[in-house]
C-alpha cells in the first residue's frame, strides 16, 4: 500500500454487501492505479468514517468488462454497474483484500474538529495531519 491512506466515500448499502462478503470489488470511474488503503466514510444516514479497507491494484477495464466482474461477485448487478460507468470508456474495479470496522467517527466530529468535508468519491488524508493521527488511533484500538 502506498503513501497516506485515502478516505473513500461509500453508500451504506454497498458497504453492507462488502462486510457480508457478497461484494468483493469496489467500482470507481476514476482512481489511482495502485494498491490502496482507505478509511471508509459512509454517507447518510450513517455519516461517519466507520471502517478501514485494503484494496489490491485496481483492475482497469471497459464498462462491459467491469460489469462482468460485478456480475460474478453479485448476480444481477451487471446492468447497474454498466449504468454507473455510462459516459466513460474505462473504469476501475478495486479488489477488496481486507475490511474491518472501526469505532465510527461521526461527520459532526470530523467537521468541527478537523474541518472535514466528505469527498464525493475519495481524497488522500494529509500525511502527518491531526486527522490521520486520529483515524490511525481508531484503527489501532480495534480488536
Amino acid at each position: 500500500m502506498s503513501g497516506a491512506p485515502l478516505i473513500l466515500s461509500l453508500r451504506p448499502g454497498p458497504f453492507a454487501r462488502l462486510i457480508e462478503g457478497n461484494k468483493r470489488h469496489e467500482f470507481r470511474r476514476r482512481f489511482p492505479d495502485e494498491a490502496t488503503s482507505a478509511f471508509l466514510y459512509l454517507a447518510a444516514p450513517v455519516s461517519a468514517v466507520a471502517a478501514y479497507a485494503e484494496f489490491g491494484r485496481p483492475i482497469i477495464g471497459t464498462p462491459e468488462e467491469l460489469a462482468a466482474i460485478a456480475e460474478k461477485d453479485e448476480a444481477g448487478s451487471y446492468a447497474g454497474t454498466l449504468d454507473y460507468f455510462k459516459g466513460v470508456s474505462k473504469g476501475y474495479a478495486l479488489p477488496l483484500l481486507s475490511l474491518r470496522e472501526i469505532e465510527p467517527m461521526p461527520l459532526t466530529e470530523l467537521r468541527d474538529t478537523f474541518g472535514f468535508r466528505p469527498p464525493l468519491s475519495y481524497r488522500r488524508v494529509e500525511a502527518g495531519s491531526a486527522l490521520e493521527h486520529e483515524l490511525n488511533k481508531k484503527l489501532e484500538n480495534q480488536p
